[in-house]
């Protein structure tokens, strides 16, 4: 295969060095995000998951965090990570798996068959590529007619007051200056940000919830039920990325109509992580 262009080295170097302090591989980290896991399907048509035949592919698997999951629905998933040290990861999970396609590939350039996918996913990736849409469009070849496309993309926080959205832009300021930082420099910023501002929120919102009020303007509130190796990673996650890109619904929804996709079946969870979608191939 050529070259890619749609790749950033910064990024994929980034998150090989995010999955190798954050690997998840033993049953209580995976534990740890199961719920979230449960999050970011349900915009799937109800029992999608309960077959056992899905020909699923994961674009930018990352440690395999999600794709374990994926499993027991498939007969085969495809598991794609550009990265080197992220890939080892993959192979030391799932190279005795004989369900697991392993490549070291990326969302643009790979080797997945066109119109072969019951089901393509990628969850928190394609916002970290120079083209998103491009990325949409390349991952629409895969997917065979009646196959699903599930994806999770940042929101523009279009449905979030003034406050919270300048408050977000005032955040993204250190974003750009943290990713630039060295690796472990910048890990050290991220833990403390998990420690001072992650973790009291999530717990503030935790309170909230138990009280029966509304957390839905609460930064972070998301985390209220999740354990502090996820706040630690997902800080990381954010704060330490040099690429990243933030869409409305509607501009969404205008890259998925130039992608081949069955626009009347598209799919928004109501719920978060926003924008968390699904949309069919006709």
């Amino acid at each position: 295969m050529g070259g890619d262009k749609n790749r950033d080295e910064n990024v994929i170097s980034h998150f090989g060095g995010e999955w190798k302090a954050f690997n998840y591989l033993d049953s209580e980290r995976l534990e740890d995000v199961r719920e979230q896991f449960n999050s970011y399907v349900r915009p799937l048509p109800q029992g999608f998951l309960t077959r056992k035949d899905l020909v699923i592919a994961d674009f930018g698997a990352g440690s395999g965090r999600w794709a374990h999951f994926f499993l027991d629905s498939a007969k085969q998933v495809y598991m794609l990570e550009p990265g080197v040290e992220s890939f080892a990861l993959l192979r030391q999970r799932f190279s005795a798996n004989p369900k697991a396609a392993l490549l070291n590939e990326t969302v643009s350039d790979n080797s997945v068959p066109d119109s072969s996918l019951d089901l393509a996913v990628s969850l928190g990736v394609l916002h970290h590529i120079p083209s998103t849409l491009k990325g949409i469009q390349d991952i629409s070849k895969k997917i065979k007619p009646g196959g699903y496309f599930l994806c999770y993309l940042y929101y523009a926080l279009e449905n979030k007051p003034f406050a919270y959205r300048l408050l977000w832009k005032f955040s993204n300021l250190f974003r750009l200056a943290i990713s630039k930082l060295p690796f472990i420099a910048r890990r050290a910023v991220c833990e403390i940000i998990a420690g001072i501002f992650y973790f009291p929120l999530a717990r503030v919102s935790k309170a909230v919830e138990k009280l029966g009020m509304s957390t839905g303007n609460i930064p972070l509130h998301h985390y209220a039920q999740m354990s502090y190796y996820v706040m630690r990673n997902d800080a990381y996650d954010r704060f330490g990325t040099s690429l990243e890109q933030r869409f409305t619904q509607l501009e969404i929804t205008q890259m998925l109509s130039q992608s081949g996709f069955d626009m009347s079946t598209l799919t928004f969870s109501k719920d978060e992580p926003f924008w968390t979608f699904s949309i069919r191939k006709p």
